[in-house]
């Protein structure tokens, strides 16, 4: 078989009989990943918070104000319980804004009354 029967020979198995197998074969890939994300993902859904010790608003405020200026991220733990007698998760990301009644974290509302504590994050 010479070079040129060679060629012809593959580019005709390349036209005609070879089948992409495309997505398929980086499934495996992809698998453990999300395996991992979704793994994470339950572990931080059914962790129960720590309760902090409870802080007055007036000192909540000011650590909200002031990451809220520097853009740091803080973490808000409010004094809401779930059916269970567990406190709701904390939350944490930056001070998106506030209210009369209220500051919004990441998009969410938490009203000053339902603060229980605020920790700056480092």
């Amino acid at each position: 078989m010479n070079d040129a029967e060679f060629s012809k020979m593959i580019n005709n198995y390349f036209q005609n009989d070879y089948r992409e197998r495309g997505k398929v074969k980086w499934n495996g890939y992809f698998l453990s990943d999300h395996t991992s994300a979704l793994k994470r993902e339950a572990q931080n859904k059914n962790a129960v918070p720590v309760k902090l010790p409870m802080m007055s608003l007036t000192a909540c405020q000011n650590i909200l104000r002031h990451a809220s200026a520097n853009y740091e991220f803080v973490t808000v733990q409010q004094n809401i319980e779930d059916t269970d007698g567990q406190i709701v998760p904390n939350l944490t990301g930056l001070v998106d804004g506030f209210s009369d009644l209220g500051v919004y974290i990441n998009e969410s509302y938490i009203a000053f009354e339902n603060i229980r504590a605020v920790v700056k994050e480092e």
